[in-house]
């Protein structure tokens, strides 16, 4: 038996894991979903090995290998006759071998990918081989997004470091950080530059202190209205309107939706008469012990506020945030950064990057994530998104979307079975009504004065 401080003590680990402060494999949540509410599929029980996809999604690269690395993807259904997917992944390079003479690894700047069946990939290309003219010569491109609009597609994207011009700061900072975004007739281009952020740098405070302004997300809502997010970490998410033709937008109509250091990645995504916001949590790229997952929001307004499943705001100071997806023991980690859209039978998806903890680094750069494409179902359940519900990243061969008209559902819903207490183990008990048993050990001990035993309780300031 184990005190019911105990209790609370794991429980309040379990809680630190969901925000990165510690990387262990966590627990699910502890209430059991009513799985009455799980919107049910319209499997028709077909399933063949041409039928299905097995993580991580590797793309082809025509007569060289495959793309082993596509960090923070948009996915786009191809508009006005085209049947294919398209998928857009973060500046890096594609494989272990894309490396030039010297021995140094290539950045594209935004890999475009497609596939007609949502499960074999081919790259196509980068979207553009100079920054824009407002960027700094070694800016990266960074997180996607990308949309359809009045006979065009617009790829926006994070600049991580714009010329001082463009900042407004003399010194040239490298830190300050924009929106832009370029047009094409086709999802593969060639595109065409704006020629002045959507997003400006957004000041932090004086000198070369600028707000981290990076992952754009754009939606249109059935009234037609368009709205950009974009913010992390530092300064928080912001949501702006954006003009009809897509290319700016006004400061003075920003509205924080989350507070800062808590998330990135915003994705919003219209389910049900709800605004759902995905966002991610902690470090995107810490390799093997990477805490990186998803949480999610919902408001019946573009703007917010976005509440959790408890009706916790984003904009607390115990912010808000229900877990959609995190690890779950397999050899992912790192899991976030997530696009979600829907099939041609009415499924939910989402496309995101993971770490795979075994082969985590770029061959000869530890420290540099290789971060592979992944996809799986999202199930809905009492009205909240949960990846394979709540069973997380699969690493097993899954059912594939329904990527043309007419393909049928193949994923039947699923839930997690959360596990619940059996018989008590005697040898693995501890009643803490003496010194601490030896069968406990520390990780790492921390102060003595920090623990101890007393009144069958063990304590621990954490």
């Amino acid at each position: 038996r184990v005190s019911r401080f105990v209790v609370l003590f794991l429980t309040l680990t379990l809680f630190l894991t969901y925000v990165g402060a510690v990387h262990v494999v966590p627990a699910r949540a502890a209430v059991v979903p009513d799985i009455s509410s799980v919107e049910p599929g319209l499997s028709d029980g077909r399933l063949g090995l041409t039928d299905t996809y097995t993580n991580p999604l590797l793309p082809d690269i025509p007569s060289d290998g495959v793309v082993e690395s596509c960090a923070d993807p948009a996915i786009i259904r191809g508009q006005a006759g085209d049947d294919a997917w398209y998928i857009y992944c973060t500046t890096d390079p594609l494989n272990d071998e894309d490396q030039n003479p010297p021995g140094q690894y290539n950045f594209h700047l935004i890999p475009m990918l497609r596939s007609t069946d949502l499960v074999t990939w081919s790259y196509m290309g980068d979207a553009f081989t100079e920054r824009p003219t407002w960027a700094d010569p070694t800016a990266g491109l960074w997180a996607p997004d990308i949309e359809y609009h009045d006979g065009l597609y617009y790829l926006y994207f994070g600049v991580t470091d714009v010329k001082p011009e463009v900042s407004g700061e003399p010194e040239d900072c490298h830190a300050d950080n924009a929106i832009g975004v370029a047009t094409a007739s086709s999802p593969l281009g060639p595109w065409t530059y704006h020629d002045t952020p959507v997003v400006e740098p957004r000041r932090g405070g004086p000198g070369c202190n600028f707000f981290w302004t990076y992952d754009p997300d754009v939606i249109t809502t059935d009234a037609g209205e368009r709205y950009i997010y974009y913010g992390s970490y530092y300064g928080g998410i912001e949501v702006r309107p954006l003009s009809e033709d897509g290319f700016a937008t006004d400061p003075d109509q920003a509205v924080p939706i989350a507070i800062p250091n808590r998330y990135e990645g915003a994705e919003v995504h219209l389910h049900d008469g709800w605004y759902y916001l995905f966002v991610s949590a902690s470090n995107c790229c810490n390799g093997p012990i990477t805490g990186y997952s998803v949480f999610a929001g919902r408001s019946q307004e573009p703007t917010g506020p976005f509440v959790d499943k408890e009706g916790v705001s984003f904009l607390a100071g115990r912010v808000g945030g229900t877990p959609v997806i995190s690890m779950n023991g397999n050899q992912w980690v790192g899991l976030g950064h997530n696009d979600v859209f829907t099939d041609f039978a009415g499924q939910t998806w989402t496309v995101y990057h993971a770490i795979n903890r075994f082969d985590p680094y770029f061959d000869g750069a530890p420290g540099f994530d290789k971060r592979p494409l992944m996809l799986d179902p999202i199930v809905w359940v009492d009205g909240w998104p949960m990846v394979r519900g709540g069973l997380w990243a699969s690493s097993h061969e899954m059912p594939a979307p329904a990527a043309q008209p007419g393909d049928p559902n193949q994923y039947s819903p699923e839930l997690y079975t959360f596990p619940q207490p059996g018989t008590l183990i005697a040898a693995l008990s501890d009643e803490f009504t003496g010194p601490i048993s030896p069968q406990w050990s520390w990780v790492r001990e921390p102060d003595p004065n920090t623990y101890g035993v007393e009144n069958g309780m063990f304590w621990f300031e954490t």
